[in-house]
């Protein structure tokens, strides 16, 4: 008998054992190396094919048929990323006048890629004057916010230690002080130099920026100034797919879509059928037939020619929804978006799947079970000594590139294949819980005829007692 527990209690473990077959479909994977880790990104018929929006009933396998350790990467949808310093045109201003920079109307003046200064004082006269009292810099060809500038001095430049003003304008009349008193120095003795050239300051965009200093003070000469724009916010590229609209019946106004899986989508767009409309819309999304419709944005699309141009909506920003189901509702005041049945394009960020290359390739992803539990790490548990996205990265295919922390190499996706069919994503009949159910039923049903039968005999009068 002893000997027969450690049998027993191999029999569950055994029959969980996954094998490829228990999924409905799977993605060779070719892989070139002989790296430890490799990454893929989940392919949109994953998403087609699965059964959990949570991507649980994944699985990576060897050519031995082994399910392999894997995890997915947090998906970053928007990073921010600070442009290089860019040079900026330099114009010096002079004049003799007593009010000084303040006695000057100023006037930019573009022809081709030439930029010309005019200098006028307020009297729309021609300014003269050999005085410095100040720099314009045109900044005029960088469309993110300004942070920074960093001044350029001569070679001949030394022992400089002056305050500046830095101020910004989109039109060289109405002026606004971005730092005012501003250290400027470039000092040297014993060998040794002391030099503050950059001003920061909160950012903003601006065309112009304008550089002056005291009247009495020194003259500050310049070679050149150099912008530093501020952090901006890239996103990351997504994948679309466009379904048209089916109007619901006897609901006008409402048109339903099926993006045919569960799509993590983050972005969305209404494209309306005809020009020149503006609309406002509902949208709602479900996960399954059966759900009922909750409400995921409000806002108003539109669809305009403006002098031989298109101007359409921008993206409907949403949180993370990986449902298949979706509906527009448009207020039908004014006309609606009139004839015709918009398109919905949704936008989602791939998952990108790591797993551990274990046994022999070639490797599966196979993807779509009714009966898979979720058997991914987490992406700190898979690579020991993870701290954040940083220590991972690709394998460089340069030689000579100075490796990561931890390489990963790139695997690449083949065509979906069948393995065990859409059967294996389907419910099917589970009778040992209709047994259970059954069992307690008929247990209820004969506790309620034996109270029936005790509570008769007890209603029954007694007998008279026999003399």
């Amino acid at each position: 008998m002893r000997q027969l527990i450690p049998i027993l209690a191999l029999v569950p473990a055994l029959a969980a054992a996954e094998r490829p077959q228990d999924f409905a479909y799977g993605i060779p994977l070719a892989v070139d190396g002989r790296e430890a880790f490799y990454q893929v990104e989940v392919p949109r018929a994953v998403y087609e094919g699965v059964v959990r929006a949570d991507l649980g009933d994944v699985r990576v396998f060897n050519a031995a048929g082994e399910v392999v350790p894997h995890a997915l990467r947090p998906r970053v949808t928007a990073s921010k990323t600070a442009p290089p310093p860019a040079k900026a045109v330099l114009f010096p201003l002079r004049t003799d006048a007593p009010a000084g920079i303040d006695g000057l109307d100023l006037r930019v003046e573009k022809s081709g890629n030439r930029t010309v200064v005019n200098l006028r004082t307020r009297d729309g006269k021609p300014a003269g004057g050999t005085k410095l009292v100040g720099y314009v810099a045109d900044a005029s060809g960088l469309d993110a916010p300004l942070r920074a500038v960093v001044l350029e001095l001569p070679a001949s430049a030394d022992n400089v230690m002056t305050r500046v003003t830095l101020e910004a304008s989109d039109d060289l009349k109405q002026w606004t002080t971005l730092a005012s008193g501003a250290s400027v120095l470039n000092l040297a003795a014993g060998g040794e130099r002391l030099e503050q050239l950059r001003i920061e300051f909160p950012a903003r965009k601006a065309k112009y920026l304008r550089l002056t200093w005291p009247g009495r003070g020194t003259a500050l000469e310049l070679a050149g100034l150099a912008v530093e724009p501020g952090e901006t916010i890239v996103e990351a590229p997504r994948q679309w797919q466009e379904v048209p609209g089916i109007a619901v019946k006897d609901k006008p106004g409402e048109f339903e879509f099926d993006l045919g899986g569960q799509l993590p989508v983050d972005r969305l767009r209404v494209v309306l059928p005809q020009p020149n409309t503006v609309a406002v819309i509902e949208i709602l999304a479900r996960a399954r037939v059966a759900h009922p419709w909750r409400t995921v944005a409000r806002t108003t699309v539109y669809r305009l020619n403006r002098e031989g141009e298109e101007l359409k909506s921008p993206d409907i920003a949403i949180g993370g929804a990986a449902d298949r189901y979706w509906l527009v509702r448009i207020d039908q005041r004014g006309g609606g978006i009139g004839g015709g049945q918009p398109v919905l394009a949704a936008g989602w960020v791939p998952h990108a799947l790591v797993f551990a290359a274990r046994g022999v390739a070639p490797f599966q992803l196979a993807y779509g079970s009714r009966d898979a539990k979720p058997a991914a790490y987490a992406i700190a548990t898979l690579f020991p000594g993870y701290k954040d996205e940083a220590t991972l990265d690709l394998k460089s295919a340069q030689p000579g590139a100075k490796s990561a922390a931890v390489a990963i190499g790139a695997a690449q996706a083949a065509a979906p294949q069948q393995l065990g069919g859409a059967a294996a994503t389907r419910e099917r009949i589970d009778w040992k819980r209709w047994t259970l159910w059954g069992s307690l039923v008929f247990g209820v049903a004969v506790l309620g005829l034996m109270a029936f039968r005790l509570g008769r005999q007890m209603s029954k009068p007694a007998d008279p007692p026999k003399d």
